[in-house]
């Protein structure tokens, strides 16, 4: 799996429903019947995913949220959205 550019712009894919409860997301994705549960920054990144904000954008909101090198935080968002794709969570806006 490719990393995503950071330049890239995603959302969540229509089927996808979620909460935050007690700082994790509680994700249905209801196509697929499936019920996944995310940690506090998975949660933040779905949030974040609104299909107008870039990945690059998602680091700065990250960096002053969360003690992590900017270096650190682009790989792993760019990683960890790459993934949110493949799973079928998160799309190209």
């Amino acid at each position: 799996m490719q990393p995503l550019a950071l330049r890239s712009i995603l959302r969540r894919r229509a089927d996808v429903r979620f909460r935050v409860i007690d700082r994790e997301a509680v994700v249905v994705r209801q196509s697929a019947a499936e019920v996944v549960v995310l940690n506090e920054v998975a949660a933040r990144i779905l949030t974040l995913a609104d299909g107008s904000t870039s990945l690059e954008s998602w680091v700065d909101v990250l960096a002053a949220e969360y003690e992590a090198s900017r270096e650190t935080l682009e790989r792993d968002v760019a990683g960890f959205a790459a993934e949110l794709v493949e799973q079928g969570l998160l799309e190209v806006a």
